[in-house]
Parts: structure tokens; sequence; C-alpha cells
């Protein structure tokens, strides 16, 4: 007798193909693995990029056309403890020499800012994805995810950012402050320790969001899943925010 035949060989997994840049978009929000799986499979960075750029620049428009810069950097000054450092008779020549030049400290950063923050972030989440989680992570895969996430949630706080300034007719507001989403909430910043403050407002929902994004993509691409990449954001956010609050205690 003649040996069986051979089952048949099973066909191959064909990936699916890519959800377009909407359906990404969309699942960042309500299912933001399924678009990570996707974003990570065919790694598209430069669009959600451009797209976070264009954000930044569209507000920075908005908000530099109504900002009065002399009164911005004062109030700035006054809340860091500086003002009363000043001798009274150069408060205002200091303040009209770096109101010439904020505009454009203002447009390098939201340009330049934004590029330089994508890239940074996306570098280090790297080595760290790499090299305490093994992750067959590319550069380009840690350069989708983290401009998704970026641009997902400017495209959130941004609008809203400029609506809460609008609402209190107040545009000399700190951008970085405006949405108090955190226990910033619970303090009075003028009666509160610096440290403490930079603490405290570093503690916000939008930044607890931004972790959970990028703990949801590098997991994806590392394949394990979002509660064990988590600590991969985690403890280099917890950093970065040990030394802002040690710089306030410093300054």
């Amino acid at each position: 007798m003649g040996e069986p035949p051979a089952p048949p060989a099973p066909e191959p997994v064909v990936p699916g193909e890519p959800g377009g840049f909407l359906q990404d978009l969309v699942d960042l929000y309500f299912a933001p693995r399924q678009a990570f799986g996707r974003i990570v499979r065919s790694p598209k960075w430069v669009l959600p990029l451009v797209g976070a750029l264009a954000i930044a620049i569209a507000f920075t428009a908005v908000w530099s056309s109504r900002m009065e810069p002399k009164e911005f950097l004062k109030t700035q000054l006054q809340e860091s403890g500086h003002w009363d450092r000043l001798p009274p008779d150069q408060r205002e020549p200091i303040l009209d020499q770096q109101a010439k030049f904020m505009p454009v400290f203002v447009w390098v950063g939201a340009v330049l800012g934004t590029v330089v923050f994508v890239f940074a972030i996306a570098g280090g989440l790297l080595f760290v994805y790499r090299f305490f989680y093994a992750g067959e992570v590319g550069f380009e895969q840690a350069l989708a995810i983290t401009s998704w996430s970026m641009f997902a949630i400017s495209l959130v706080t941004s609008p809203l950012t400029l609506a809460v300034m609008g609402l209190k007719d107040d545009w000399n507001l700190d951008p970085r402050e405006v949405l108090q989403a955190n226990l910033g909430l619970l303090l009075d910043k003028s009666e509160v320790a610096r440290p403490l403050w930079v603490l405290a407002t570093s503690l916000d929902l939008f930044s607890f969001w931004l972790v959970f994004l990028l703990a949801s993509g590098f997991g994806v691409a590392c394949r394990r899943p979002t509660g064990a990449a988590l600590w991969g954001v985690v403890v280099p956010w917890a950093i970065l925010i040990a030394v802002g609050v040690g710089w306030a205690a410093m300054f």
C-alpha cells in the first residue's frame, strides 16, 4: 500500500491592509491597540508628524495674535519670583527687551520644539524597549507610535486650550496650565511652593493619556500587553517629572 497523501499545506496568513489615515486616527481614541497593530505593521510617521506640526502652528498663530508679550512675561516673572529680584528701574527695560524676541521664541518652540520633542521621545523609548524589553522595534516604528500619539492628543488639547482662553477672555495665560485636569485644581499657585506646583500640574489626565497611548503602541511593537509595557514609559516620565521638580526647587 502506498503512503497516504500528505495534507494540503495551510494557506499563508496575509496581514490585513492598513485601515487608512482617518480609520487609524479614530481607532486611536477607541481601540488603540488595534490602531497600533496597523501602524506598527506599516509605520508611516510623516503624515501624523505633519499633522501635529500643523496643529502647533495653528495654535501659535491664534494665541500669539491675541497675547500681549509684555503682560505675559510680567506674569511669568511674578509667578516665578524673579520679578521681585529685579531692580525696580530695570524691570520695564528688561520686559521691553524680552518682548521683542518673544515672538521668535514662540514660533521656534512651536515648529522646532514639536519636531525635536517627537524625535527625542521616539529615540528614548526605542532605547528603553530594545534594551530592557528586548523588543524588535525599529526607529520608524518608534517614530510612528510617537507621532500618532502626539497628533491624537494635540488634536484634542489645542482646541480646548484656545476655547478656555477665549471663554476667560484672557490670552496671557500660560498655555501649559490652561487645562487644569490635574492636582493643581486643589492648590493655590500663589500660596504653594513652586516645586509642589510643578509636581501637582505634571500629574494630569492628558499626560496619563499620552503615557497610555505610548505604552499601547510599544506594547504592540514588542508583543507585550499594555500593562507589561507601561513601565517602559512610566519610569522615564517619572524621571522627567523629578528633574522638573528639582529644577524648580533650585531656581
